[in-house]
């Protein structure tokens, strides 16, 4: 019985150790940064080994350029995250996102795209 109390005192312990969320959720871009470190600057991936280019101007639309086709449509935000819906190339539909900062002028998308944005 002792041995099973030790065990449970030592979980307790363990538990009230961890942080309250992941380390990874300080890291989101809020809507703030997003709106001063996103928004109106180009951002440049690869995406199957292609080459893109994308770029969420301020008036709320959104384009994409890739070496053999492009798309476009429109942004808002939602939390700290934005929703874009594409309405031309060859993802349309709507897609929401959040951003996390890398370091330096890299940063990643929730897709798990990693791009960077040109120094000004």
């Amino acid at each position: 019985m002792l041995h099973i109390k030790k065990i449970m005192i030592l979980s307790a312990l363990a538990t009230a150790a961890l942080p309250s969320s992941p380390s990874w959720a300080s890291d989101i871009l809020s809507k703030q940064q997003i709106a001063t470190e996103i928004i109106g600057k180009t951002l440049n991936a690869k995406r199957m080994g292609m080459s893109v280019k994308i770029f969420y101007k301020k008036d709320g639309t959104v384009k994409m350029h890739f070496p053999i086709f492009s798309g476009a449509g429109t942004w808002k935000y939602k939390g700290d995250g934005i929703c874009m819906m594409l309405t031309s190339g060859p993802k349309k539909g709507k897609t929401c996102l959040t951003f996390e900062h890398l370091g330096g002028n890299k940063y990643r998308n929730s897709e798990g795209i990693e791009f960077t944005i040109p120094k000004e």
